[in-house]
């Protein structure tokens, strides 16, 4: 049907259309130019956000955390004191042992220059009886006593003994425990894995006591130079 213009109702219809959407773009046509500004502003927010929760939560535990540790803290001096009282009761154990040690070795040191000097009468006299020089005879026999004969009768008498015998160094905190009490306690001692499988030996050898001149039948044992070497506090030092 045509109206009095010749021109299509439908047409007018959609015409009418299409002008109110034309400006219905031109109105949403700014909005829609925001569109990639607002999408990054928005992207920028989503950030800020998760960036504020994910700090605020590691605060939250950093605050839990540092107040388990303050309240833990606390325990530390008393368990300090009492690991402080074992490793001084530790170390002065160490030390007795060591010294009683030393004592032994300081006794046996006495006994074996008794033997020494028994010995050296005894071969001086055979010798003499075979009318040979006795000179350097001394000095042969010093070889045999002295520290190492010390020590040899001190492992007679204790051949299990070890410092840390008994301890269990398995575990490397008891090892390493061990190991700072000795090198303070007994510093000569060996590392605590050597310890536990062989005698210590000191590091200073054992001084022989003087003991009063005992020539036989008024001779001197005499050295390879010709020396006096008789039996005393002037005679070989073993």
């Amino acid at each position: 049907m045509v109206n009095g213009n010749g021109i299509e109702e439908s047409f007018n219809d959609r015409l009418r259309q299409a002008e109110s959407a034309e400006r219905e773009v031109q109105r949403l046509e700014p909005l829609a130019a925001e569109a990639p500004q607002l999408r990054l502003q928005k992207a920028k927010a989503q950030k800020e956000e998760e960036r504020k929760r994910a700090k605020d939560e590691s605060i939250y535990k950093a605050k839990n955390a540092a107040q388990t540790a303050s309240d833990k803290q606390k325990r530390v001096p008393d368990l300090l004191g009492q690991a402080a009282h074992t490793v001084i009761e530790l170390y002065t154990l160490l030390k007795e042992i060591d010294s009683s040690r030393r004592q032994a070795m300081e006794a046996l040191a006495v006994a074996d220059r008794v033997d020494y000097d028994i010995e050296l009468e005894e071969d001086e006299e055979h010798e003499r009886s075979l009318d040979r020089d006795t000179r350097g005879l001394a000095y042969a026999l010093a070889a045999r006593h002295g520290d190492t004969k010390v020590k040899q009768m001190l492992e007679e008498l204790d051949p299990e003994f070890t410092m840390l015998r008994g301890c269990n160094l398995d575990e490397p905190l008891y090892r390493d425990v061990a190991d700072f009490v000795v090198r303070h306690a007994v510093p000569q001692e060996a590392p605590p894995q050597a310890l536990m499988t062989k005698t210590p030996e000191p590091a200073t050898s054992v001084p022989v006591p003087p003991f009063p001149d005992q020539p036989s039948d008024g001779a001197e044992a005499t050295g390879p130079d010709g020396a006096s070497g008789e039996i005393g506090a002037g005679g070989p030092n073993i």
